[in-house]
Formats: structure tokens, sequence, C-alpha cells
């Protein structure tokens, strides 16, 4: 379960299954930005899933994963609505060319970007205390 507890101003904190606190608050000027936002942290689990599999293809077949990155450029519209994101996974140089397209597909395998691709319903429900 995931729960979140909301702090002063515009910060909050959420813990995952009782094991991580994971502090959020606001850029400025809406809030104090001393930790990243939640729609950072949307984002970083797209680049960071991406990542994971880019790196189990490597140890699936004894590839070094040095040297790997993952840049996730997110694309927005003139109102602010997220419209693209852009992923490049930077392979460093001589990584084997035969190995290019099993990346790719790894990196496309990541749960979080199939998710979006097929995003599921979510339920907003109000619990008074």
């Amino acid at each position: 379960m995931i729960t979140t507890q909301i702090l002063d101003g515009h910060k909050t904190v959420t813990n995952i299954d009782g094991r991580f606190d994971i502090a959020t608050d606001q850029p400025l000027p809406q809030g104090e930005d001393t930790a990243p936002s939640p729609f950072d942290f949307f984002l970083m689990a797209i680049a960071a899933c991406t990542a994971y599999f880019v790196q189990r293809y490597c140890r699936k077949w004894n590839l070094p994963h040095a040297g790997i990155s993952v840049d996730l450029e997110p694309v927005f519209s003139p109102q602010h609505t997220l419209t693209d994101v852009k992923i490049k996974i930077r392979l460093p140089t001589g990584f084997p060319a035969e190995h290019h397209a099993g990346v790719m597909r790894n990196a496309a395998a990541c749960p979080v970007k199939k998710a979006l691709e097929s995003p599921p319903a979510i339920a907003v429900e109000l619990v008074a205390a």
C-alpha cells in the first residue's frame, strides 16, 4: 500500500509498503523546491524502468553495462500538459551493434511505459474519518 501524508506548505511524505519514505515538494514559486515534485518522480519512474530493462538485457547476454545511460526529455504543450516523452539510450563506444535491436526491445518492455500506453482507470474515493 502507498500512503501519502500532507505536511506543511506543499510538502508530502509518501510511504511505500512500510519500507520506504519519499519526500516531495513543489518547485518555486508554488513550493520551496526542497525535494523532487511528484511529477519528477513520475518521469523518473519511466527513465529508471527503461534503464533497468536495458541493464537486464546486458546481464542476460553478458554485455558490459558501464557507461550506458538513459536520458528522458518531457515535452509540454503551451498549457503545460505533457504531450510527449522522448527517451534516448546512450550506449558507450564499442557496444556491439548486433545487440542494438535487443536493447531497444528490452527497453520497450518497461511496465511503467506500457502502463502509460494502455492507461488504467483511476478511481478517487473520499473516506471520512
